[in-house]
C-alpha cells in the first residue's frame, strides 16, 4: 500500500499526519487553489482521490478506468473542475454536475499514452503532454468559473456534511 505523508518543515524526520488510500505508488499530489485544505491524487492503482487535510480518510475516490493515472490538475478558475490523465485518456471532471462520470474525456490515439497535464492560467486551454514527447493545447469551451453561482459556497457546504462519510465512486 501507498500512503502520502504530511511532513514537518521544521522537523523533516517526523510525519505529522499518513493518508491511506492508495494501492500503488502515488504520481501526483496537488492542492485545490480555492480551498487550501483540500488537496487530490493520482496513483498507479488507477485512481483519483480528494482529500480534505484535516481527515486522514479519502473524501471521494474516482476508478474511472483500468489504467494507471500519471497527473491530476486542478483548474486554475473553479474548485470543482480537475483534469486526470492516464494510460489511456484525459478526463475533465466537474464535480458541480457530477461525482459519477466526467464531464469530457478524449481517448489517446492507439500506442499513445496521455504523461501530463496543464491548465493555462489565462486563458480556458488544457496542455497535454504524451508518451511520444508531444504536446496538445486543447481549447475548453464554456467551463464554470469560480464566480459561478456560489460555488464555493457550495464546496463549503458538500464538505462541511460528508466530511466524515467517504464516497467511493
Amino acid at each position: 500500500f501507498c500512503h502520502i505523508h504530511k511532513c514537518s518543515c521544521s522537523y523533516n524526520e517526523q510525519y505529522l499526519d499518513t493518508y491511506r488510500g492508495h494501492k500503488g505508488p502515488v504520481y501526483k499530489v496537488t492542492w485545490n487553489p480555492f480551498r487550501h485544505d483540500v488537496f487530490l491524487s493520482c496513483s498507479a492503482d488507477w485512481g483519483v482521490i480528494i482529500w480534505q487535510q484535516d481527515n486522514l480518510q479519502p473524501f471521494l475516490s474516482f476508478y474511472p478506468t483500468t489504467y494507471v493515472v500519471y497527473d491530476v490538475a486542478w483548474s486554475p478558475k473553479s474548485p470543482y473542475i480537475f483534469a486526470a490523465a492516464n494510460e489511456s485518456r484525459v478526463e475533465i471532471w466537474d464535480l458541480h454536475i457530477s461525482n459519477l462520470d466526467p464531464l469530457i474525456v478524449n481517448v489517446a490515439n492507439p500506442g499513445i499514452k496521455f504523461t501530463t497535464i496543464l491548465f493555462a492560467k489565462q486563458t480556458d486551454c488544457l496542455l497535454v503532454g504524451d508518451s511520444d514527447g508531444q504536446v496538445a493545447v486543447y481549447e475548453l469551451r464554456n467551463m464554470p468559473t469560480a464566480l459561478d453561482s456560489n460555488v464555493y459556497l457550495h464546496i463549503e457546504t458538500c464538505l462541511r456534511y460528508t466530511t466524515h462519510q467517504p464516497k467511493e465512486i
